[in-house]
């Protein structure tokens, strides 16, 4: 990968040089890569391109861009981050940190408030959420690569376990938080559903001797929910209460993160409430965790 990056930016004269002659677009062939060269608008951008199989057709995966303009350069990388496998790491470039699995305690904040918000109480230690962020990737900001834009995509899921005999239940256009039928007794009562969910992060980050980097992250993330269930235990079976009972589909996440090397922490907290304005609590999504990076 180094010998042909050092090639792309070799090629990159020689483009200069042709280019007082024509205008034409280059591409070569090194190795079962392709290496594609344009020169337009006082710009030479060239493209790294890693040959990969899918069943009988032959495609090419764009891992790497450089735009390289009056002697400045910046660089964009696309990776597939592959779950349980350890990648590479390159310590003299940007390494984006959001790929991985995480998971941590989760609650629902009036607020600022997170005892007893809006007189819902829940078991903090039986609310949590996991997931799993699959694709990542990264603009480089500075030339020492300290600074860069994060973003990716992930999946999860998120459960709040409620304190006492209620559940969440839909009411004319309300969702609200009842008791059970007499005679009924829950043994746990939930709110869940997935989302999928995607982040743009300002991240800052220096390596450590010959070691993984230290780093923070800092930004916003658009969440995508979907698959809403309040489901409940009693006579020994699940039961559905309610489904949908509007939540928002889609929410948005103020996201912090700090760690080193595979290993960072979390903070997530959402400034809009959860359900849709007066059919619902004024609830805030808040949660905290670990995260093991790949």
């Amino acid at each position: 990968m180094k010998k042909l990056l050092l090639l792309c930016l070799l090629l990159i004269p020689v483009a200069g040089i042709a280019q007082e002659n024509t205008a034409k677009d280059t591409t070569l062939y090194v190795n079962g890569r392709k290496i594609s060269i344009k020169e337009g608008n006082g710009k030479i951008k060239v493209k790294l391109y890693e040959q990969s199989s899918h069943g009988d057709t032959i495609e090419n995966d764009q891992i790497f861009e450089g735009v390289y303009m009056d002697g400045q350069s910046t660089e964009r990388r696309f990776e597939l981050a592959v779950p349980f496998s350890k990648s590479k790491k390159s310590y003299g470039h940007f390494d984006p940190h959001y790929a991985g699995l995480y998971m941590g305690y989760t609650n629902l904040a009036d607020n600022l408030s997170f005892n007893n918000a809006n007189g819902i109480d829940l078991v903090s230690s039986k609310s949590w959420e996991i997931g799993l962020n699959l694709f990542q990737g990264s603009f480089v900001l500075s030339a020492d690569r300290h600074w860069g834009l994060t973003t990716g995509l992930g999946f999860g899921y998120t459960s709040f376990r409620v304190d006492g005999n209620k559940g969440f239940e839909k009411t004319g256009s309300a969702t609200v938080l009842v008791a059970p039928s007499q005679g009924i007794e829950y043994s746990q009562s939930r709110l869940r559903y997935n989302h999928f969910r995607i982040p743009l992060l300002l991240e800052w980050q220096s390596k450590c001797g010959n070691k993984g980097p230290i780093f923070a992250s800092l930004g916003a993330e658009a969440e995508i929910r979907c698959w809403v269930k309040s489901k409940a235990e009693y006579d020994g079976h699940g039961h559905t209460l309610g489904k949908d009972l509007n939540v928002r589909p889609v929410g948005l996440n103020l996201l912090a993160q700090v760690g080193f090397d595979d290993i960072g922490a979390y903070l997530r907290y959402s400034p809009i409430s959860l359900f849709e304005k007066d059919k619902g609590p004024d609830w805030n999504p808040v949660s905290f965790g670990l995260v093991w990076y790949w």
